[in-house]
């Protein structure tokens, strides 16, 4: 029989972080700035004033979702994140689903640490661009290297540079957050709730139908991705494991709160409601129109600074999986590379390493709109499979003795499904074909591979606590 020793991981990696490291880290992966000036430019020319709802819309969506996160989370607080969560949620007879549902989730996973930071850091030489001029794809793919070679060094020190990094990204929001405040239009307010108004060739508005608020909230949606990442360092954070819950939920308000604020601001704030909906740098474009391009070229290498911090912190993030996976032997012969740990630093550096490479192999070889859209659909496949888990870690009894239960159950679960699945209706049909054919080799993988190893691949363990008390 297995001992509660053997059942259990062991605390290989540094626990050395507090729960304020842990959300800063996670917000820095979020990248707020990044959001709002590359990813919000697209809502704002599909919805106009609606934008307002639809990022309040996604931020609901964050809320049910966050609480399914947290829970799971709290009561299986693994450095792989969700593909462990899921696995773990099903007990008893659910047990045998167990196995193929998680790696459809890891395999999910996969297809995000490959293509992301390369996405985010692709992002970098348009915003250096406003000081002087590089060639975008050898830029991000030093960016990427440097990113990765910081990421491996000691969880503290990262935690610690990523919190000095993201206070310069929140000034950056802050900026435009404080002149859309200054030149702000009282009358514009009832066009964020109802009658919403978008710009036009002609330079007049035209209106906006709440279907294409619909259609444009699963743009918001991934705009605030990233906030479940907490759990990633949850090895690395000292306290109880409720302190993960915690992390999650805040990391998702801090970033609403970074994101909703600065938009609605300038969407009130503008000289120029119909300009700023149909352009598609807006948020540049009010800086120089309220203020000056000095400013301007100020604020984008804030957003540079912050593209940099959000490559290190899903360096960080992604390295985590990887390693996990390895200690989990989803690699064969390989699985001993991936899940080592640096001697003196303990941290997972090859998993790491690895990952600052392929990223800047693709940041050299595929283009920004590919990667894009291959990123796209599995995230809202991925987040579907930990709302499901959810609700069957409460059916079996997984997550009863989680230290963080979620509030309103089962409305999140249930709720956060539903709308990812008019989310999923809004993708393209090739995002669509690339998620299914991820799951697919899944659950290939799986069945061909580790189904065949009868339990010595595969066999995740019960997490290690720091304090259960």
């Amino acid at each position: 029989m297995e001992s509660e020793k053997e059942s259990r991981y062991q605390q290989e990696l540094s626990r050395s972080v507090g729960v304020l490291g842990n959300i800063a880290i996670t917000v820095s992966a979020v990248t707020p700035a990044s959001s709002v000036f590359i990813i919000v430019p697209f809502i704002v020319l599909t919805a106009g004033t609606g934008s307002f709802l639809a990022l309040v819309f996604a931020a609901v969506i964050g809320v049910f979702m966050s609480f399914c996160w947290a829970e799971l989370s709290a009561r299986y607080p693994i450095a792989g994140g969700d593909y462990a969560l899921v696995w773990h949620a099903f007990k008893g007879r659910a047990a045998r689903l167990g196995g193929p549902y998680s790696f459809v989730t890891f395999a999910l996973l996969l297809s995000q640490i490959a293509f992301i930071p390369a996405v985010i850091a692709l992002g970098t030489a348009q915003y250096l661009g406003a000081v002087w001029t590089t060639d975008p794809e050898t830029t991000a793919a030093v960016v990427t290297l440097a990113c990765a070679t910081m990421a491996i060094l000691n969880i503290r020190l990262n935690a610690r540079v990523t919190s000095v990094f993201l206070v310069i990204e929140l000034l950056a929001l802050a900026v435009l957050f404080v002149l859309g405040l200054v030149n702000l239009d009282a009358d514009r307010f009832g066009h964020l709730l109802s009658g919403w108004q978008i710009g036009n060739a002609d330079g007049g508005l035209d209106p906006v139908t709440f279907g294409t608020i619909l259609t444009a909230t699963s743009v918001a949606v991934f705009a605030y991705n990233g906030y479940q990442g907490s759990v990633l360092f949850s090895e690395e954070t000292r306290g109880h494991s409720r302190n993960i819950a915690v992390a999650i939920i805040w990391s998702l308000v801090i970033t609403v709160v970074a994101e909703l604020l600065p938009t609605t601001a300038v969407l009130l704030g503008t000289p120029d409601l119909a300009a700023t909906t149909t352009s598609v740098t807006p948020m540049s474009d009010f800086i120089v129109a309220e203020s000056s391009s000095a400013l301007n070229k100020a604020v984008s290498i804030g957003i540079a600074i912050a593209i940099i911090n959000a490559v290190i912190a899903i360096i960080l993030q992604f390295g985590r999986i990887l390693y996990s996976s390895g200690r989990d032997r989803a690699w064969g012969p390989l699985s001993p590379y991936a899940a080592a740990v640096h001697p003196r630093l303990r941290t997972p550096w090859l998993a790491t390493a690895f990952i600052g490479v392929l990223g800047a192999v693709l940041c050299l070889t595929v283009s920004l709109n590919d990667l894009i859209v291959l990123t796209g659909a599995s995230l809202v496949a991925n987040y579907a499979l930990v709302a499901i888990a959810a609700i069957v870690g409460r059916a079996t009894g997984a997550t009863s003795d989680s230290p963080y239960r979620m509030p309103l159950w089962p409305l999140p679960p249930l709720a956060a499904i539903a709308a990812l699945g008019y989310v999923a209706t809004q993708q393209t049909a090739k995002a669509l074909w690339v998620t299914g054919i991820t799951i697919l080799i899944g659950l290939v993988y799986w069945a061909v591979v580790i189904f065949p190893q009868r339990g010595k691949a595969w066999d995740l363990k019960d997490p290690v606590f720091d304090r259960v008390d």
